[in-house]
């Protein structure tokens, strides 16, 4: 009769290390669990870091990309009321619906074929939609500059401390100021009510357009 050949006394399941590994999740569990709302604070922050910045980035490209085109393109005194030289897209208000030529065109400036079909993302969570200001104006003249803005869509925003982190991070991105200056780019203020980003297109020669300033 064949009997079963013994196990030698040191093999089987190693139990000791698995109890230690086991341990070990247990533990960061535990911490997770614990810190989960610094974590959840720091992937919110991250994200609207992201977002903000490639969209700003993108929109602002796009826009002077209109305005080279059409400087290019249009002859000098063709469009009224803008001078020669300025060819920026209209009219004030939504990103979404801004017009490559300031002479009618129905083409926006993210289906003109002209400057290449981009695609537009979705604000960024918890966001509103981008808006343009265009306050420069040939009749009668005042240049009070363009700018694109966004503002975070839930209330309170100034006590959301992924809002506050997320953009003061998108704002060290470019060269920002708090207030505005002949030198900035951007003007975010972490301690403003609305915690409104703004992003300028073309800087005033006058009197910055209030909607263009925290």
């Amino acid at each position: 009769m064949n009997y079963p050949e013994k196990l030698h006394p040191s093999s089987g399941i190693a139990i000791g290390p698995i109890l230690f590994v086991l341990a070990i999740l247990a533990l960061l569990a535990a911490v997770m669990a614990s810190g989960g709302g610094d974590f959840q604070v720091a992937g919110a922050a991250d994200n609207t870091t992201n977002n903000i910045v490639a969209q700003a980035s993108l929109i602002r490209s796009t826009i002077n990309q209109c305005n080279m085109q059409y400087l290019i393109s249009v002859s000098s005194g063709t469009i009224n009321p803008v001078a020669s030289g300025d060819y920026y897209p209209t009219p004030t208000g939504a990103v979404s619906a801004l017009l490559c030529s300031p002479i009618g065109s129905t083409n926006t400036i993210w289906n003109d074929l002209t400057l290449g079909n981009k695609l537009l993302p979705p604000p960024s969570s918890g966001f509103n939609a981008w808006q343009y200001v265009d306050a420069w104006s040939a009749t009668p003249a005042s240049d009070g500059g363009r700018c694109i803005y966004t503002t975070p869509s839930g209330a309170s925003p100034k006590n959301n401390e992924a809002t506050v982190v997320g953009l003061t991070r998108a704002a060290a991105k470019f060269n920002s100021s708090t207030t505005y200056s002949s030198s900035t780019e951007v003007i975010y203020d972490p301690a403003s009510t609305s915690q409104k980003f703004i992003v300028w297109i073309t800087l005033p020669q006058g009197t910055p357009n209030s909607n263009c300033l925290p």
